[in-house]
């Protein structure tokens, strides 16, 4: 039903669309889940089945509109080495399926607030490099030199090779047949995408590309023989007769092994590894999808851990979210998570169905699709927008690259880390303060203002700049600004005390305390708490005012509310719904956040959203901004704005989407009152795409939907008069163009 739900009200279109990336997404996972079995030491039937599992329930279970799971290459070292341990397959089986109960309760102990630590510097930078061993990796199969498995990531491999003196192999071994239907498919997918077909038939130009190379290869055996690409390059799946025959080898959990600590201590290292590659998978694909979809991580690792646990008690490998599968399936056109789950379901099929089919598709048509998307992932321009954004953003970036490309996705991440790690080190260290020195008349003054944080790092920064001081100064030492002063710094300074009279320096110390004792002793803002107290008269003032007027006011307004507005506002001060709109009480039912977003992931939107509507029966929702936003400006500023980023980058996707207009004006005050419009229409348009406003409408309630901006240098409220008929006829398709440019 979870599954089911979320695709009521969902286009036609969608589904057609999510349909077509599934066919895409399956034939790349069918020879990476063979592939991956083989390499791990296990059985190859157990990888069809992880990536079966990995369709039919983590997709059915999970949140993700683009995520596709199934066995990593990542943990193919793992594995093997894990099977080799324990002596049997069997008993393996027993270990995953520890570690899917484990990565449960990591889901319910909200263990996915650790992708919010991964920097953006890393994430994008194992984006790039997946896109780079992708296409390094393709090249021997595109040209017909298959020796080593198709998923394969490692830049040492198991045939004593290397990722270059692999290509360089093929290049001497190359198989002309090969060649020819990878530069077909290349081309056919090009092609397509340039005349977009896909938009027309709704079918991506790789399922178009591959269907091709299989009736190319099969015409080729009557017309051009010696261009036939034999059975060693092309799919190798494996027949069934029935679902049953999946489960024919004696392949199971060995319950019996529970007391064996060697098991447990392999459940905690799958579960480890496979909880982190998701996690890093998952921030990926937030940051590729275009629509910036956000959705809860520790759902994720659930769905992950139910996923691994089935797929132990059926005899499969572990899986995680695969970023070269979920890469493939946004660039397929996917839509929902129905992809994914398709994919699943079409692995299963083409098994029992059409086996003779599937070993005919060459891996080299696979090798074209692959390495468009790996092209797509590798997008040269973050490259130089990182370098722009100076070295502590480019070499995490870079060392990622670096790192993954000549080992794997875990090493490389941590080296990426590290670099962030260091230079996060080096400016909490270099910067605890500012050091200004200046000549006076009566000598030389000499201020250090201790930063926000002062931590235990800046000791030696902090000693060294002390004693810099010359003689017969005055030093001001400054921790005003400060909220944490680390204790060994306090005592630093407390010993600079015994110093500074035996050399004559006037020192001079403002607020220099622990967090605790700045805390204790701060000072009552009498002011403050008067204001405070003034709230509660004016409340009293109010109350006699209505009372005098109606006695019955508050008895009434006690009874229920019978609102027909929704009003969906910014949560600015300066923003007083009820008095911009001459409204009393009752009269107007309201939601307000910062920048008026619509978002069907906040729950708190979405429950005033559903009450409104379906109880409340409000005949009209407003969506209202306001010129001279701060959330807008914000979101457009180029600067680091904490927390609220995550909120405001769905304003960003609006500024992304109408760059072309807003870059064609000139004054900075009409562009941001511009993009307060165009971030109206979005909600508006978010507002109309919601499961609860469309329910309504399919029901006949004659519920209407407005955009208005709020001019508070005039008071003025202003309609945008949005048609949702006729504006948002074709917003889907500009969505969808701006997705696909992305």
């Amino acid at each position: 039903m979870n599954l089911l739900y979320s695709f009521r009200n969902v286009s036609w279109n969608h589904v057609r669309q999510d349909i077509s990336s599934s066919l895409v997404v399956f034939l790349i996972a069918l020879p990476l889940c063979i592939g991956i079995a083989f390499a791990s030491g296990a059985p190859i039937l157990s990888g069809l089945i992880g990536g079966m599992v990995g369709g039919l329930i983590v997709s059915w279970i999970g949140k993700s509109p683009l995520s596709v799971s199934g066995p990593a290459a990542g943990l193919t070292v793992i594995v093997l080495d894990s099977i080799q341990t324990l002596g049997n397959f069997n008993d393996f089986l027993f270990a995953l399926c520890l570690a899917g109960v484990l990565q449960i309760i990591l889901g319910f102990l909200k263990a996915g607030i650790l992708s919010n630590f991964f920097p953006s510097s890393v994430v994008k930078g194992m984006l790039a490099a997946i896109g780079i061993v992708l296409i390094l990796k393709q090249i021997p199969h595109a040209i017909g030199y298959d020796i080593d498995y198709e998923g394969d990531l490692n830049f040492f491999q198991n045939d004593r090779e290397n990722t270059f003196t692999e290509i360089w192999n093929a290049f001497l071994r190359f198989t002309p047949g090969a060649v020819f239907l990878f530069v077909i498919s290349f081309f056919a997918i090009l092609l397509w995408e340039k005349f977009q077909l896909h938009k027309r038939f709704l079918i991506h130009g790789s399922l178009i590309a591959i269907l091709i190379s299989i009736v190319l290869n099969q015409g080729m055996g009557f017309l051009f023989p010696t261009l036939t690409v034999g059975s060693e390059h092309l799919i190798q799946p494996i027949q069934l007769g029935n679902v049953l025959d999946l489960f024919r080898d004696d392949y199971h959990p060995s319950f019996s092994q529970w007391k064996n600590q060697t098991v447990y201590w392999i459940a905690v290292k799958i579960c480890v590894v496979m909880s982190l590659e998701t996690l890093l998978n998952l921030d990926a694909i937030e940051k590729i999808d275009p629509e910036r979809r956000i959705f809860s991580k520790n759902r994720e690792l659930i769905a992950q851990g139910t996923g691994n646990l089935f797929s132990g008690i059926l005899g499969g490998l572990p899986i995680t979210s695969v970023i070269i599968r979920s890469s493939a399936n946004l660039q397929a056109g996917a839509k929902t998570r129905l992809s994914a789950f398709l994919h699943g379901a079409f692995i299963l099929l083409s098994l029992i169905l059409i086996p003779d089919w599937i070993s005919k598709i060459p891996l080299a048509s696979l090798a074209a699709v692959l390495l468009i998307v790996g092209y797509k992932l590798t997008d040269f321009r973050i490259l130089k927008s990182q370098y722009k954004k100076g070295m502590d953003q480019f070499l995490p970036f870079f060392a990622t690259i670096v790192g993954i490309v000549f080992t794997d996705i875990l090493i490389g991440i941590g080296i990426g880390c590290a670099f962030a790690i260091f230079f996060i080190m080096r400016r909490n260290i270099l910067n605890p303060y500012e050091f200004n020195k200046k000549d006076k008349a009566y000598g030389v003054e000499v201020r250090i203002d201790l930063s926000e944080d002062v931590s235990f790092l800046n000791k030696s920064s902090m000693l060294y700049k002390l004693n810099q001081v010359a003689d017969n100064s005055h030093l001001i030492i400054d921790g005003s600004k400060s909220k944490y002063i680390d204790p060994d710094v306090l005592e630093i300074i407390e010993d600079f005390k015994i110093s500074a009279r035996s050399r004559n320096i006037k020192l001079e110390i403002i607020d220099v305390t622990t967090s605790y004792e700045k805390i204790k002793n701060r000072p009552f803002d009498l002011v403050a708490q008067q204001d405070y107290q003034k709230l509660f008269e004016n409340n009293r003032i109010w109350v006699e005012e209505k009372l005098g007027k109606d006695p019955d006011y508050f008895k009434n307004l006690s009874l229920g509310q019978a609102p027909q507005y929704l009003l969906i506002s910014c949560s600015d001060s300066r923003i007083s719904v009820n008095e911009m709109t001459g409204t009393s009480a009752g009269e107007l039912f309201v939601h307000r956040n910062i920048a008026n977003l619509v978002i069907d992931t906040d729950m708190n939107l979405m429950s005033v959203l559903q009450y409104s509507v379906e109880v409340l029966k409000v005949k009209h929702i407003v969506v209202c901004g306001h010129y001279g936003c701060g959330g807008v400006k914000a979101a457009i500023d180029g600067k680091y704005h904490g927390l609220i980023d995550a909120w405001l980058r769905n304003i960003k996707q609006v500024y992304r989407m109408n760059r072309k207009e807003l870059g064609s004006i000139l004054d900075e005050e009409t562009k941001h009152q511009r993009l307060v419009e165009l971030n109206v229409r979005e909600q508006v348009y978010n507002l109309s795409m919601t499961t609860i406003v469309q329910n309504a409408w399919s029901q006949g309630t004659d519920l209407q939907l407005h955009g208005w901006v709020y001019d508070i240098k005039e008071g003025k409220i202003i309609d945008l008069n949005i048609d949702i008929d006729k504006d948002f006829q074709d917003y889907d398709i500009f969505r969808y163009q701006f997705a696909t440019k992305v």
